[in-house]
């Protein structure tokens, strides 16, 4: 009688070890994908970031006050007085050696006829935007209520444009209504610093 045909044990051991070779070369391939993927979402977001911010300070610089406020009043009964002229539309300071800061008096973008001032500065490595509530009537309300918008910040600087001078940088002293401004920071990422610059005219 002929014996029963069969895999001997050393063909058994040659196609396990194949199919773990197999195995081990799919899982690679499958974990480079997922880290490929996964470092392209950070990069993604990381991107987003950037250019919400910048298009928000864009906004901002678009939208700095161009109408009157009433002064205020304390008996709302009585007839509204002249239009006051408008305080500083734009404002760059710097206290001593820290990062400087830029403050904005903006038109409110859904509530027509009223202001709102705006702050942006840096603290640690983080850049901070804050809003004030809008109002139609002076004094307006200090910003509240900060809001990181830019992590992994390096560096930040400002400098403002003057007829004649050129750019200067930001000294202690306070600089209002520049004519032009220019931002620069350096963030981390994934490759290394990254460094970003954004100028704006301001001259009407």
């Amino acid at each position: 009688m002929r014996k029963a045909a069969g895999f001997t044990l050393i063909e058994v051991m040659v196609a396990i070890m194949l199919m773990a070779i197999v195995s081990m070369i799919a899982w690679r391939g499958l974990d480079g994908i997922a880290r490929a993927r996964a470092h392209l979402e950070d990069s993604s977001e990381h991107t987003a970031q950037l250019l919400r911010a910048l298009n928000q300070l864009k906004r901002d610089f678009d939208m700095r006050a161009t109408t009157e406020l009433m002064e205020s009043v304390d008996d709302r009964e009585k007839p509204l007085e002249k239009g006051l002229a408008l305080p500083v539309a734009v404002k760059v300071q710097r206290d001593g050696l820290g990062s400087p800061k830029l403050e904005l008096i903006r038109n409110a973008a859904d509530q027509a006829g009223t202001l709102q001032r705006v702050r942006w500065w840096v603290d640690g490595d983080t850049l901070y935007r804050a809003s004030a509530q809008p109002r139609e009537r002076y004094p307006l309300p200090a910003p509240r209520d900060a809001v990181a918008v830019l992590e992994k910040l390096v560096k930040f600087s400002i400098r403002i444009w003057q007829p004649g001078k050129g750019w200067r940088a930001v000294s202690s002293a306070e600089l209002n209504d520049p004519t032009g401004v220019e931002l620069r920071l350096t963030r981390r990422g994934s490759q290394g610093d990254e460094n970003y610059r954004l100028v704006v005219s301001l001259e009407d």
